[in-house]
């Protein structure tokens, strides 16, 4: 554009004068030091000659405005700001191009006219650039900062490189305490593909619970802050709305023991149901079937084997009948009424399975061994617990 080339020929401090402006309007511009004034006055300046290109060469690519978004983004500038200060520099532009038409008769008040709208869709196109680069910076910058953040976790999580001796460095980027325990959970779920709790790690921002979750083949994995003691109710939201099952660490106070609780939920979490939340602490014998599969096995085998002696039928109504006898607290009529049977009917398979394991469920000593037993069995069918 003639007339603007012209204007900053004759008035080369302009740039300088436009920056001075900007930091006087915008609050951020005049108190940060993240934009310095000898930054922000070339911007400026590529600003005005990136103007004068555009309207020489329309067809050129705008990369000035959309350099200037990334930069922006990168100095944590908000774009706001950067808006302002565009609009800022559009409006004293306009007014110094029509000072100088008049003052010089470069322009016509007609010629004006037709030179105002140029100057606003040139600079429509410079907004656009720049908000385009800003935003592409800034999806950037989140991508790498979910990352690193993802990073960070599973290697806490996993007990593995520089975290797994010294952890601290992760703890505190990702904004846990250091001085309340911590609670580690595990999660899957039945369906192949999906996230357990895809909204979990929100949920408890929301909630001001400090936490931090990675997926870890088909397991979720999440440390959870004790500096918010209200997570099991949110959590226990989650779990109801997705259907997950979930096995959870006792509390944990040393940062270094993360590999330890990480096992403990894993354990757990063999343990648990569609829907619920399995405390390790809340149920030792089921812990100890799980925590040991092998052995679990082998235990498993030596009390129950002897039923697959017992037609498949049967084998069925003693496994049944002792689940519920286990579950009852050795009531034999809260076993008859809930399975629907005579009580003698209950006296007669307990009888059967004495006779048939070798172990009699009225005897506290062999009744455990059979309780192990059945949870051993149990846990079987949901898969060993494996250590990350």
């Amino acid at each position: 554009m003639r007339l603007t080339r012209g204007m900053l020929t004759e008035q080369p401090d302009l740039a300088n004068h436009l920056a001075e402006r900007i930091r006087a309007e915008i609050p951020f511009y005049r108190a940060s030091h993240r934009v310095p004034a000898d930054a922000l006055e070339q911007s400026v300046r590529e600003h005005l000659s990136a103007l004068v290109d555009q309207a020489a060469f329309p067809d050129r690519p705008v990369a000035v405005p959309l350099a200037l978004g990334e930069q922006r983004a990168r100095d944590g500038v908000e774009l706001a700001d950067v808006l302002d200060a565009l609009r800022i520099g559009a409006n004293f532009l306009w007014g110094q191009i029509v000072d100088y038409a008049r003052r010089t008769g470069a322009a016509t008040e007609s010629e004006l006219v037709d030179i105002a709208s140029e100057v606003w869709m040139m600079h429509d196109t410079y907004v656009r650039s720049m908000a385009a680069g800003y935003r592409e910076e800034q999806a950037r910058v989140l991508l790498s900062r979910q990352q690193e953040r993802l990073g960070l976790v599973y290697g806490l999580l996993t007990a593995r490189g520089r975290e797994a001796a010294s952890p601290w460095n992760a703890v505190d980027r990702l904004g846990l305490s250091r001085s309340v325990g911590f609670v580690v959970v595990a999660a899957i779920t039945p369906t192949a593909g999906r996230i357990p709790l895809p909204r979990i790690e929100q949920s408890f921002t929301d909630a001001g619970v400090p936490s931090a979750w990675v997926m870890v083949a088909n397991v979720q994995l999440g440390i959870i802050s004790q500096a918010a003691p209200s997570w099991p109710e949110e959590m226990a939201v989650e779990v109801a709305r997705w259907g997950a099952s979930v096995g959870a660490s006792p509390v944990i106070g040393d940062y270094t023991r993360v590999g330890f609780a990480v096992r403990l939920a894993r354990i757990a979490l063999a343990t648990a149901e569609p829907g619920v939340i399995a405390e390790f602490d809340q149920a030792p014998v089921a812990m100890a079937a799980a925590g040991s599969p092998d052995i679990t096995e082998r235990i498993v085998e030596s009390v129950l084997g002897s039923l697959s002696s017992v037609a498949h039928a049967d084998r069925v109504l003693l496994l049944e009948t002792l689940e519920a006898w286990l579950g009852s607290d050795g009531s034999v009529s809260g076993v008859a009424d809930r399975l629907g049977v005579h009580e003698n009917t209950v006296r007669n398979r307990l009888r059967r399975i004495a006779t048939v394991t070798g172990r009699d469920p009225l005897r506290p000593r062999e009744a455990a061994e059979l309780y192990l037993a059945l949870w051993g069995r149990r846990t079987a069918s949901h898969g060993a617990a494996d250590v990350v």
